[in-house]
């Protein structure tokens, strides 16, 4: 019985201390990069979903359609791919807010 308890308290000690690592782990994953653009893209597809965010998780704030004219005025990178802004852009040192669209769902 003492050695059930004990396995049980190292597992449960082994796992509280790894347990920061695990959570500091997507902050890195999260970097990315930005840069201000001033580029016209045609919606490639028939319906194509704005974010608030460069995040396909980030809420959805409208939609844009086929053959529709976008203007990007900046562009991110992150491990989701590359993300332009369409609208209300943020400057990225204060937050990343806007209008988003994927760049795979974009031609020009």
């Amino acid at each position: 019985m003492r050695k059930r308890v004990a396995a049980v308290i190292g597992t449960a000690a082994l796992i509280g201390a790894a347990l920061p690592a695990v959570v500091a782990a997507p902050a890195s994953a999260a970097s990315f990069s930005c840069h201000p653009v001033g580029h016209a893209y045609i919606v490639n597809k028939e319906k194509v979903a704005v974010h608030a965010s460069p995040s396909r998780n980030a809420r959805v704030t409208g939609y844009v359609y086929k053959d529709n004219k976008v203007n990007a005025k900046l562009e991110c990178e992150n491990s989701g791919g590359t993300w332009e802004c369409i609208g209300d852009c943020h400057d990225p040192e204060e937050s990343l807010a806007g209008r988003w669209v994927h760049r795979g769902d974009l031609r020009g």
